[in-house]
This record gives C-alpha cells, structure tokens and sequence, in this order.
C-alpha cells in the first residue's frame, strides 16, 4: 500500500512541482523548438540562424540547469526531436549535414565544459575513443546501434545523476558523438554511421520523454528493498 501511495506521489509530484503540468510545459517548449528549427530550414539565412538559436538554447540550457530548474532529460527533449529530424531527413547534396552541424557545434561547446583539468580531459578522450570504437563496431548492425544507444543513454543519464553537474557532457557528449561520427560521413561523402545514429537519437528520444519516469521508478523501488 505504501508502496503504491509512493508511485503515484512520484508521478503527481516531482520536487514539489506539479510534475504534469510541468512536463507538459516542457513538450510544448520541445514542440516550439522543432516548430522553429523546421521554419528556419526553410529560410534564407538558416544556417546562421540555426547558429543563433542552438547558442540560444544552449545558455538556457546551462544558466537553467545551474538553477536547478532543467536537468539533462529536459535539455534532450529540446535537442533530441531535432536531432532525429536531421539525421533521418537526408538529401543527396549533404545540406542536411550542414545544419545538424550548425544545430549541435554552439550546443556542445556550451555543455562541454570549458575550464576542465588534465585529468578531466584525459578521461574525456578516453571515453569518447571508446565510445567511437563500439559505435565503429555497430556501424552496420541495428540491433548492436540500439543496444549500444541504449548503454551510452544509460551512462549519460547515470552519470548526470551520481557526479558533479556537467560531468556526463565531459565524459559522454551526445553532441561530440553525432559531431565526429556525422563529421566522418559528410568528410568520406558516405552514409557509413547514419544507421547507428538514426538508433542512437531515437534512443535518446525514448530516454528524454520516459527517462524522468523510469529512474525515479528504479530509485523508489531500489530504497524499499530491505537489503
């Protein structure tokens, strides 16, 4: 019984914030970016207004966070949709590419953080090398894409939960990985990781919108065990 009376605290309620009205606020902000993002492709200046608008989002995102008022699923509500978008929607002449790189090079240069130290930054390459190996791995396998998505979705949600703020974009950059990843397919003029990061912001779409749901579920559950 109290178990149950826990769970639908949880869901009514998350940090004594009305947690429908406060994710429905949020789907309607993720709704007026992609609305936006989508207009602006179709203007004259997009490029450099995509520019403008992930450095937009991008202070918001960080000065929000600082305050406590957006965590890591709420930014990936905003850049995921989009994201997705780019990477699925692909035309021959590559201009796709060029706006996925417009939308994602002002978003990881703010999350990433700047002051960071030797050992930080070191751990920073390793990680993403490794990362870059098993997504090299899963190129050209769906299942392996999704199953290796769905770890790097756990390590950035995990890792934004048990260290200090900014750590997961430092260690585990959704940004860097679509950066370098998408970087190589438009050098090599091939689709070589398009198939992993259809999987890989699909994902991450799935952890955006229910991530916030499922860890405070896990977390609850994990605390009423007796052991």
């Amino acid at each position: 019984m109290e178990f149950g009376i826990c769970v639908i605290n949880h869901l009514v309620y998350i940090f004594e914030e009305v947690f429908w009205l406060k994710e429905t606020v949020l789907l309607l902000q993720s709704f007026s970016v992609f609305a936006l993002v989508w207009w602006f492709t179709t203007l004259r200046h997009r490029y450099t207004l995509l520019l403008f608008l992930s450095a937009f989002l991008g202070s918001a995102c960080a000065i929000l966070g600082d305050l406590g008022y957006w965590n890591d699923n709420d930014v990936l509500k905003h850049i995921a949709p989009v994201s997705l978008y780019f990477v699925v929607n692909n035309d021959k002449e590559r201009r796709n590419d060029i706006l996925l790189f417009a939308f994602h090079l002002p978003l990881f240069f703010i999350s990433y953080e700047v002051q960071v130290s030797i050992f930080q930054a070191a751990l920073s390459i390793l990680s993403h090398l490794l990362i870059f190996y098993f997504v090299f791995i899963a190129r050209k396998s769906k299942c392996l894409s999704i199953f290796i998505s769905i770890v790097i979705g756990l390590l950035y949600n995990y890792t934004g939960d048990i260290a200090s703020p900014g750590t997961n974009d430092i260690l585990v950059n959704p940004m860097l990985i679509t950066l370098y990843t998408k970087g190589i397919d438009y050098y090599t003029k091939k689709d070589t990781y398009t198939l992993f990061l259809k999987s890989f912001w699909a994902v991450l779409l799935c952890f955006a919108y229910l991530g916030s749901w499922i860890f405070i579920f896990v977390s609850d559950y994990y605390n009423m065990l007796p052991f």
